[in-house]
Protein backbone atom coordinates (compact mmCIF):
# COMPACT_ATOMS: atom_id res chain seq x y z
CA UNK A 1 0.00 0.00 0.00
CA UNK A 2 1.50 3.11 -1.08
CA UNK A 3 1.20 6.30 1.41
CA UNK A 4 -0.09 9.43 0.36
CA UNK A 5 1.67 12.73 0.27
CA UNK A 6 -0.43 15.14 2.34
CA UNK A 7 -0.25 17.83 5.25
CA UNK A 8 -2.46 19.49 7.41
CA UNK A 9 -2.12 22.94 8.32
CA UNK A 10 -4.63 25.11 11.05
CA UNK A 11 -5.65 28.57 10.00
CA UNK A 12 -6.99 31.01 13.00
CA UNK A 13 -8.99 33.77 13.90
CA UNK A 14 -10.18 34.82 17.24
CA UNK A 15 -12.63 31.87 17.92
CA UNK A 16 -12.93 30.18 14.48
CA UNK A 17 -10.90 28.19 13.82
CA UNK A 18 -9.76 26.24 9.97
CA UNK A 19 -8.10 22.66 9.08
CA UNK A 20 -6.25 22.42 5.47
CA UNK A 21 -5.75 19.01 4.78
CA UNK A 22 -3.67 19.49 1.27
CA UNK A 23 -2.60 16.42 -0.62
CA UNK A 24 -1.58 15.54 -4.06
CA UNK A 25 -4.18 16.17 -6.91
CA UNK A 26 -5.34 18.25 -9.51
CA UNK A 27 -5.65 21.87 -7.90
CA UNK A 28 -9.30 21.60 -6.28
CA UNK A 29 -9.90 23.24 -3.47
CA UNK A 30 -13.02 22.82 -1.31
CA UNK A 31 -14.17 24.44 1.78
CA UNK A 32 -16.84 22.42 3.85
CA UNK A 33 -17.48 20.03 0.91
CA UNK A 34 -18.12 23.25 -1.63
CA UNK A 35 -15.99 24.92 -4.00
CA UNK A 36 -14.60 28.22 -3.63
CA UNK A 37 -17.46 30.50 -5.60
CA UNK A 38 -19.98 29.21 -3.29
CA UNK A 39 -18.36 30.55 -0.03
CA UNK A 40 -20.93 33.22 2.00
CA UNK A 41 -20.75 36.01 2.17
CA UNK A 42 -20.14 37.03 -1.36
CA UNK A 43 -18.36 39.88 -0.43
CA UNK A 44 -15.93 38.53 1.62
CA UNK A 45 -15.25 35.75 -0.63
CA UNK A 46 -12.16 37.31 -2.85
CA UNK A 47 -10.41 37.38 0.41
CA UNK A 48 -10.28 33.55 0.18
CA UNK A 49 -8.93 33.88 -3.68
CA UNK A 50 -5.91 36.05 -1.94
CA UNK A 51 -3.40 33.14 -1.02
CA UNK A 52 -3.91 31.92 -4.35
CA UNK A 53 -3.80 35.05 -6.26
CA UNK A 54 -0.34 35.75 -4.41
CA UNK A 55 1.46 32.60 -5.02
CA UNK A 56 -0.02 31.99 -8.62
CA UNK A 57 -2.05 28.66 -9.96
CA UNK A 58 1.27 26.62 -11.23
CA UNK A 59 1.67 26.41 -6.77
CA UNK A 60 -1.89 25.18 -6.34
CA UNK A 61 -2.30 22.82 -9.83
CA UNK A 62 -0.65 19.67 -8.02
CA UNK A 63 -2.45 20.36 -4.47
CA UNK A 64 -6.27 19.40 -3.22
CA UNK A 65 -6.75 21.15 -0.47
CA UNK A 66 -10.11 20.41 1.72
CA UNK A 67 -10.56 22.79 4.54
CA UNK A 68 -13.66 22.10 7.31
CA UNK A 69 -13.80 25.54 9.64
CA UNK A 70 -16.06 26.00 12.65
CA UNK A 71 -16.50 28.43 15.47
CA UNK A 72 -16.21 32.23 14.93
CA UNK A 73 -18.53 34.61 12.26
CA UNK A 74 -18.84 34.70 9.11
CA UNK A 75 -15.44 37.45 8.53
CA UNK A 76 -13.13 35.24 11.41
CA UNK A 77 -14.11 32.13 9.17
CA UNK A 78 -13.02 33.87 6.28
CA UNK A 79 -10.06 34.77 7.43
CA UNK A 80 -8.79 31.44 9.42
CA UNK A 81 -9.63 29.86 6.12
CA UNK A 82 -7.50 31.95 3.97
CA UNK A 83 -4.39 31.45 6.45
CA UNK A 84 -5.33 27.63 6.64
CA UNK A 85 -4.88 27.66 2.27
CA UNK A 86 -2.01 29.53 2.09
CA UNK A 87 0.09 27.77 5.19
CA UNK A 88 -0.92 24.43 3.30
CA UNK A 89 0.41 25.80 0.30
CA UNK A 90 4.09 26.42 1.90
CA UNK A 91 3.98 23.50 3.70
CA UNK A 92 3.39 20.84 1.19
CA UNK A 93 6.18 22.67 -0.92
CA UNK A 94 8.40 22.73 2.00
CA UNK A 95 8.31 19.07 2.81
CA UNK A 96 7.61 16.94 -1.17
CA UNK A 97 9.06 19.76 -3.40
CA UNK A 98 11.70 22.57 -2.66
CA UNK A 99 12.34 23.87 0.46
CA UNK A 100 13.98 27.29 -0.81
CA UNK A 101 11.27 27.78 -3.16
CA UNK A 102 8.63 27.06 -0.35
CA UNK A 103 10.68 29.99 2.16
CA UNK A 104 9.96 32.15 -1.22
CA UNK A 105 6.19 31.79 -0.99
CA UNK A 106 5.66 32.58 2.59
CA UNK A 107 7.86 35.50 2.12
CA UNK A 108 5.85 36.65 -0.61
CA UNK A 109 2.51 35.89 2.19
CA UNK A 110 4.29 37.53 4.65
CA UNK A 111 5.02 40.66 2.41
CA UNK A 112 1.58 40.97 1.44
CA UNK A 113 -0.44 40.82 4.53
CA UNK A 114 1.21 38.96 7.69
CA UNK A 115 -2.14 37.05 8.53
CA UNK A 116 -1.84 34.51 5.60
CA UNK A 117 0.48 32.86 7.76
CA UNK A 118 1.06 33.97 10.91
CA UNK A 119 -2.30 33.99 13.67
CA UNK A 120 -3.48 37.43 14.57
CA UNK A 121 -3.37 37.10 18.39
CA UNK A 122 -5.50 40.20 19.12
CA UNK A 123 -9.08 39.76 21.28
CA UNK A 124 -11.53 41.18 21.90
CA UNK A 125 -11.32 43.13 25.31
CA UNK A 126 -13.80 41.95 27.88
CA UNK A 127 -16.53 44.99 28.93
CA UNK A 128 -16.24 45.87 32.51
CA UNK A 129 -19.19 47.40 35.13
CA UNK A 130 -19.15 50.96 35.03
CA UNK A 131 -19.43 51.48 30.91
CA UNK A 132 -21.22 50.43 28.07
CA UNK A 133 -17.65 48.75 26.70
CA UNK A 134 -14.37 48.06 28.04
CA UNK A 135 -12.74 51.30 28.44
CA UNK A 136 -15.64 53.59 27.93
CA UNK A 137 -17.12 55.19 31.33
CA UNK A 138 -20.64 56.61 32.00
CA UNK A 139 -20.29 60.56 31.87
CA UNK A 140 -22.27 62.82 34.07
CA UNK A 141 -24.99 64.33 32.47
CA UNK A 142 -27.10 67.09 34.22
CA UNK A 143 -28.75 70.21 32.90
CA UNK A 144 -26.71 72.95 31.86
CA UNK A 145 -26.30 75.20 34.76
CA UNK A 146 -23.86 78.76 35.20
CA UNK A 147 -21.03 78.38 36.81
CA UNK A 148 -20.85 80.52 39.88
CA UNK A 149 -18.29 82.83 40.80
CA UNK A 150 -17.87 84.45 44.08
CA UNK A 151 -16.92 88.42 43.89
CA UNK A 152 -16.12 90.88 46.92
CA UNK A 153 -17.57 93.73 46.59
CA UNK A 154 -16.64 97.19 47.72
CA UNK A 155 -19.60 99.01 48.73
CA UNK A 156 -18.89 102.80 47.88
CA UNK A 157 -20.99 105.71 49.30
CA UNK A 158 -23.26 107.33 46.76
CA UNK A 159 -25.63 110.37 46.81
CA UNK A 160 -28.54 108.62 44.50
CA UNK A 161 -30.70 105.72 44.82
CA UNK A 162 -30.15 102.53 42.47
CA UNK A 163 -31.36 99.35 42.76
CA UNK A 164 -29.17 98.09 39.93
CA UNK A 165 -26.86 95.03 40.06
CA UNK A 166 -23.82 94.94 37.69
CA UNK A 167 -21.77 92.13 36.88
CA UNK A 168 -19.07 93.12 39.30
CA UNK A 169 -20.68 95.29 42.18
CA UNK A 170 -24.16 96.15 43.63
CA UNK A 171 -24.54 99.77 44.32
CA UNK A 172 -25.99 100.59 47.37
CA UNK A 173 -27.28 103.94 48.46
CA UNK A 174 -25.32 105.84 51.74
CA UNK A 175 -26.29 104.72 54.79
CA UNK A 176 -28.60 102.40 53.77
CA UNK A 177 -28.94 99.53 56.07
CA UNK A 178 -31.83 97.43 54.16
CA UNK A 179 -30.17 95.78 50.57
CA UNK A 180 -33.52 94.58 49.98
CA UNK A 181 -35.56 98.02 50.00
CA UNK A 182 -33.01 98.93 46.86
CA UNK A 183 -32.10 95.68 45.51
CA UNK A 184 -35.07 92.86 45.90
CA UNK A 185 -33.68 90.88 42.85
CA UNK A 186 -30.12 90.51 44.38
CA UNK A 187 -31.57 89.37 47.70
CA UNK A 188 -31.10 85.94 46.45
CA UNK A 189 -27.42 86.01 45.52
CA UNK A 190 -26.06 87.42 49.25
CA UNK A 191 -24.17 85.23 50.64
CA UNK A 192 -22.62 87.88 53.66
CA UNK A 193 -22.94 91.73 54.73
CA UNK A 194 -20.53 93.39 56.77
CA UNK A 195 -21.89 96.96 58.57
CA UNK A 196 -19.60 99.74 60.07
CA UNK A 197 -20.34 100.84 63.72
CA UNK A 198 -22.96 102.64 62.49
CA UNK A 199 -24.57 100.52 60.58
CA UNK A 200 -23.90 101.06 57.78
CA UNK A 201 -23.03 98.73 54.94
CA UNK A 202 -19.67 98.72 53.82
CA UNK A 203 -18.96 95.04 52.26
CA UNK A 204 -20.93 92.56 50.71
CA UNK A 205 -20.27 89.15 49.17
CA UNK A 206 -22.64 87.99 46.50
CA UNK A 207 -22.93 85.31 44.12
CA UNK A 208 -23.00 86.28 40.76
CA UNK A 209 -24.19 83.94 38.01
CA UNK A 210 -21.48 84.06 34.86
CA UNK A 211 -22.56 82.44 31.73
CA UNK A 212 -19.74 80.81 29.65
Amino acid sequence: MTSVNAVQTFGKKKTATAVAHAKEGRGTIRINGQPLNLVQPPTLRYKIYEPILMLGEDNFSTIDIRVRVSGGGHTSQIYAIRQAIGKAAVAYWMKYYDASHALSLKKSLVDYDRSLVIADPRRMEPKKFGGGGARARRQKRSEKRPSECIYRVILMKLSTVTDKMSLMYLAIPSGSTLLSLYAPQACRYIINIRFDNNGVIIFVFIRIHVYG
